[in-house]
């Protein structure tokens, strides 16, 4: 794909088990693409939403086994569209480098080609930690593990596994982010540029259809 092309970002109320999810999600990117979209975007919590932690880290699974990259891949195959898949719930426990006793997931973006293979993933650097003056407290990361190398904000995982030339995505280079808020929004933003972009993606909370 070169020059222009078309975007479409798909918004659905994410349920609590993965099956609802890959038939409406699947039904949404081929819409999508029935409609001329050559690169379709899906929300974060694509996979599944389960507020309950235990049931949660119960439900996720690895990136090997995941049911709903694996219906994805295939959806964006079958559709020849580019599919970024905002984000997954992924066990790490096997995953190379996670520490012993680590409970938590990664909140992990992927990008699929057109012949359904991953291109990149993006694990989630911005927990969204926050006290509110009612006394309510939500900390998303005592579910998921946030990644840094360093001090620096560029998550570890995040790379190209199996480079395209340029002229094969849907943009020079495309940044992968997701849910940049609050503080973290200018970086969510400029992060991707720093590191030459043309295309910064921030994808942000579960919509409803």
């Amino acid at each position: 794909m070169s020059g222009a092309f078309t975007v479409s970002c798909i918004q659905f109320t994410s349920a609590r088990d993965y099956e609802p999810n890959i038939r409406v999600v699947s039904d949404l990117v081929r819409r999508a693409r029935d409609g001329g979209a050559d690169f379709v975007m899906t929300p974060e919590n694509t996979g599944l939403t389960e507020p309950v932690g235990k049931l949660r880290r119960e439900k996720a699974r690895d990136e090997a086994n995941h049911p709903v990259l694996a219906a994805l891949r295939e959806v964006a195959q079958e559709t020849g569209v580019w599919l970024l898949i905002g984000s997954l719930a992924v066990d790490l426990s096997r995953e190379p480098g996670t520490a012993e006793g680590e409970h938590r997931l990664a909140n992990r973006s992927y990008l699929v080609d057109p012949g359904g293979a991953v291109v990149a993933h993006y694990d989630k650097i911005h927990m969204f930690d926050v006290d509110l003056a009612g006394g309510e407290s939500y900390r998303e990361s005592n579910a998921f593990r946030p990644i840094f190398i360093g001090r620096s904000p560029r998550p570890a995982s995040n790379s190209w596994r199996s480079p395209r030339p340029s002229r094969c995505r849907p943009a020079k280079r495309i940044g992968m982010c997701c849910c940049g808020r609050g503080q973290s929004k200018m970086g969510a933003l400029c992060l991707p540029r720093r590191n030459g972009a043309s295309m910064p993606k921030a994808g942000g909370p579960t919509a409803t259809r």
